[in-house]
């Protein structure tokens, strides 16, 4: 019998309830009867997720990327002038071009714009080449007639498309008119053949750019800079443009394993030479936590590559740590650009000196922004604390309070100076989550400033478990004034949705720590709790609402600690939900053995997102960059295959036992669609009710409203199902989306209403 059906029947019984209590009481209800404001259309139609936000520091404008729903899921860059005005920057969707504004360098994408002046430079997702686009008249900034139409990006780098090749993480070589990038080229050169996805190549380059007299932009020839290694991130240009910084690793390590940190001169031919810089910040694991390190640079007297090599591996080792402590200054790199920090003010270049490659395990870059008195502010997160931490710290001549009394520092003591004569103080915006690094610009031209007493500004993407993801600011009249700002002074610039979730629908989560095992022996693991939140309705005496368990995508992830729409809806209309937080620290990301398997059913039912069912098959047609991660977490094939088949749920068809419905892109490249159609074949044959949803033109995560929609209701009505005496029902031989109203109820046939999403029929059960 269909959902809407259903709810006839039971409305006398409810409105009857309701009769005998006070009509401001909840009223009881089972699951499926909750009433929500919180609708799949509001999610998918009036929200937006916020990314990659940019400071100028000549005037303060503000930019970030939108991802809309609404436009086919397609990234714009906005901007918020100093005047206040917000105006997109990329043309609107009508236009014949469709500008968008992502790189899939990598696949997951990151860095793509570059703000250079009133000029900004954008990976556009269509061709994957680079185009600019003139700010001037977007800015309101005065100034001369613009070269260039706003309205008109123009292309950068000539004939990329032909080879494939596609660029992210672009940082502005002021002294040569240049952008140096990550470019990763998918096909080979003379036949234009596409390359495998081993074979891929990726390489730090350069290209030249500017604008004519007719007003378009010219590019050079382009200038490899560095290649060799499989994979580059983060490259950077000092502020007097005599030194090059970048991240590169090779085979079989992701980002968070193992990779490594060069600094080299810019030569007057505009090539790499070989040197270092003199003044390094990082992030190390050595502690077991990514932690913060700050090194020195040697005093080199000899002029070969060996003497400044020494003396170089000797400065590493005496690094020093700012904030020893058991909690978390990096993250795991899955996407490009997600900055550390970017000197204000550099009071003197760097010396000249040769060689040397430095080498962490793993390097990271650490959420923060270096202040021109060598003060960082950045995020941290700390296990015992249900959010993430804004800091600062200050060095000892800033932190006139110091003393050396402390070698440990946790975010309950913020506060306390760590052992060095750092000073860490916790500074409450109310936010529990930032989805990008504080971005701070000082007062003065082009954001100079002498320390800490100059005014500043800071702004960020942040969010809480009472107030959605936004993009924020506040301002500063000094470092000292910065400590001391409450909840109260933060400006919200742009909500991500139109749609505010009212009081009495919001739930608050509650941290959990539960015992568990790794390796043998005993640790800890942390979840959010999210109970049902709904001021009109309760369920009636004895019932129990079910438990939604999303699992995140680990075992480098953990929960986002903050509100989220998504995570409302479900808590709005009657389930209990938990979200597996994350096992922290350095300890808990390796992952070598699965180990406890279930004795007893524990699942009535599941939903899976572009999941995973065979680890042989995704490590034979996953993309480059993830090619080699199942390497380090289960082991090289073929020696691992025992164990690559042990740990495929596709290899253990005995063991289905519930229903499991598949959502899937079939654009998807990281977790191709095969994953998924085997998966439903193999429940399928087992006997048990399941679907296929596959969505057109979506890759690994859904951007376009239509399929949000579509896999939220769908979801929302698997849950209906598996909550209704799914025990004596899952062995009938009726016809599942019949007896079930998996498809025969307004809010369950999404496919129907919206079949061009299905690129195949697949069976529905």
């Amino acid at each position: 019998m269909g959902n809407r059906e259903s709810k006839q029947v039971k409305q006398p019984a409810a409105a009857e309830a309701a009769a005998s209590e006070p009509s401001n009481a909840p009223r009881q209800a089972s699951l499926g009867e909750w009433e929500s404001p919180i609708t799949s259309a509001s999610i998918a139609e009036k929200a937006v997720k916020l990314r990659n936000p940019f400071l100028r520091a000549s005037d303060g404008a503000l930019f970030w990327l939108e991802l809309r729903p609404s436009e086919g899921g397609r990234q714009v860059l906005v901007m918020r002038s100093p005047d206040g005005a917000i105006r997109d920057v990329t043309p609107p969707a009508t236009t014949a071009e469709g500008f968008n504004v992502r790189t899939t360098v990598y696949e997951y994408g990151g860095g793509e714009y570059c703000i250079v002046g009133d000029t900004v430079y954008f990976t556009n997702f269509k061709d994957q080449a680079l185009y600019a686009q003139d700010l001037t008249a977007i800015s309101g900034s005065g100034g001369t007639e613009p070269l260039m139409d706003p309205q008109t990006p123009r292309l950068v780098t000539h004939g990329s498309e032909a080879r494939g090749e596609r660029f992210a993480d672009g940082s502005w070589d002021e002294n040569r008119q240049r952008l140096v990038l990550v470019s990763e080229v998918h096909k080979e050169g003379e036949s234009g053949r596409e390359l495998p996805p081993g074979h891929v190549v990726n390489r730090l380059v350069a290209w030249a750019v500017w604008s004519n007299a007719c007003g378009d932009v010219s590019s050079g020839d382009v200038t490899a800079l560095v290649s060799g290694a499989n994979f580059y991130s983060y490259p950077a240009i000092s502020p007097s443009g005599r030194w090059l910084a970048w991240v590169q690793w090779d085979f079989p390590n992701m980002p968070w394993d193992h990779t490594t940190l060069l600094v080299a001169p810019l030569l007057d031919d505009g090539t790499v030479g070989q040197a270092i810089s003199s003044y390094l910040y990082f992030v190390d694991d050595k502690s077991g936590w990514w932690n913060l390190y700050r090194c020195r640079a040697p005093v080199t007297t000899g002029t070969t590559v060996y003497d400044a090599a020494a003396g170089w591996t000797s400065a590493a080792a005496e690094a020093e740590s700012l904030a020893p402590m058991e909690a978390e200054w990096g993250f795991p790199s899955w996407n490009l650009d997600r900055r550390s920090y970017q000197p204000l003010h550099t009071p003197t270049p760097p010396p000249p000196g040769l060689t040397v490659i430095k080498t962490l395990k793993p390097l990271r870059c650490p959420r923060g922004k270096v202040l021109s008195d060598g003060s960082v502010l950045g995020v941290f997160t700390d296990p015992r604390v249900a959010g993430q931490i804004l800091g600062l710290l200050q060095p000892p001549a800033q932190a006139t309070t110091a003393s050396t009394a402390s070698t440990s520092t946790s975010a309950a003591g913020a506060g306390v100076v760590s052992g060095g004569g750092w000073k860490l103080t916790s500074i409450n915006l109310g936010m529990t989550h930032f989805s990008s690094p504080p971005l701070v610009r000082l007062a003065g031209a082009s954001g100079g400033g002498s320390g800490g007493g100059a005014p500043l500004t800071v702004a960020a993407i942040a969010a809480s478990f009472t107030r959605g993801q936004a993009v924020v600011q506040l301002t500063a009249t000094s470092l000292e004034a910065l400590t001391a700002v409450t909840p109260a002074d933060l400006q919200v610039i742009k909500s991500s949705s139109t749609s505010q979730i009212p009081e009495g629908y919001i739930s608050v989560p509650e941290p959990i720590e539960f015992p568990t095992t790794f390796d043998g022996k005993p640790t800890t693991a942390h979840m959010l709790y999210y109970p049902p939140t709904n001021k009109d309705f309760t369920y009636p005496a004895g019932v129990l609402p079910p438990l939604l368990v999303e699992s995140h995508g680990g075992p480098t992830s953990s929960a986002v600690p903050a509100i989220g729409a998504l995570l409302q809806y479900w808590t709005s209309r009657a389930p209990h939900r938990t979200a597996v937080r994350s096992l922290y620290s350095a300890l808990y990301r390796i992952v070598l053995h699965c180990t406890a398997p279930p004795t007893r059913k524990v699942f009535s039912a599941g939903a899976s997102l572009y999941g995973v069912a065979d680890l042989r098959l995704l490590a034979e047609h996953t993309h480059k960059f993830e090619s080699r991660y199942l390497d380090m977490m289960v082991g090289p094939l073929p020696d691992a295959a025992a164990v690559y088949d042990a740990r495929s749920p596709l290899k253990h068809p005995d063991g289905f036992s519930s229903p499991v419905i598949f959502f899937q892109g079939d654009q998807d490249k990281v977790v191709p669609p095969e994953q998924a159609i085997a998966m439903y074949n193999a429940v399928k044959a087992a006997g048990l009710p399941t679907g296929l949803v596959m969505l057109a033109g979506e890759q690994h995560g859904f951007r376009q409203a239509v399929s949000i929609r579509t896999a939220l209701e769908a979801r929302g009505m698997c849950l209906k199902f598996a909550c209704k005496d799914i025990g004596d029902r899952v062995g009938t031989t009726a016809n599942p989306h019949v007896e079930y109203g998996w498809f025969d109820d307004p809010h369950s046939s999404a496919r129907f209403r919206y079949p061009q999403l299905l690129t195949t029929q697949i069976g529905l059960f």
